[in-house]
């Protein structure tokens, strides 16, 4: 949304016409670049309908995150169960991952032996 609102602000400036504010201080040089009346008036009117759009799609999009209907204490809350539960899949995650150490080391003390078992027969 910035960007269109910088585009659009960047389109203005370019592509406005020179217009009289005082009588006494004529135009000298007009913009060259400037686009016709109601081709730049078009514009605008193209360029407010996308803004106010855009606008509206944001609000719809805010509108639809979860919790928004809900207090900020209650928002809070929700985040301090949230944070007591990832503490607890990461505490099941470390068990876990120490249950499979210990497992690992066990599989390959047993292709030692296998192996040690298997060399003396060959011997």
């Amino acid at each position: 949304m910035a960007r269109m609102f910088t585009n659009s602000i960047h389109y203005v400036h370019e592509k406005s016409s020179m217009v009289e504010l005082n009588e006494e201080i004529p135009i000298s040089q007009p913009k060259i670049q400037a686009d016709a009346a109601e081709v730049f008036q078009d514009n605008m009117k193209e360029l407010v309908a996308d803004l106010v759009n855009k606008a509206k799609e944001i609000d719809a999009l805010i509108e639809m995150l979860p919790g928004i209907d809900q207090t900020e204490e209650d928002q809070m809350n929700i985040l301090q169960s949230l944070e007591i539960e990832n503490r607890e899949a990461n505490e099941d995650f470390g068990k876990a991952v120490g249950e499979m150490e210990k497992v690992k080391a066990q599989i390959n003390q047993s292709l030692r032996l296998i192996a040690d078992e298997q060399s003396s027969l060959v011997k």
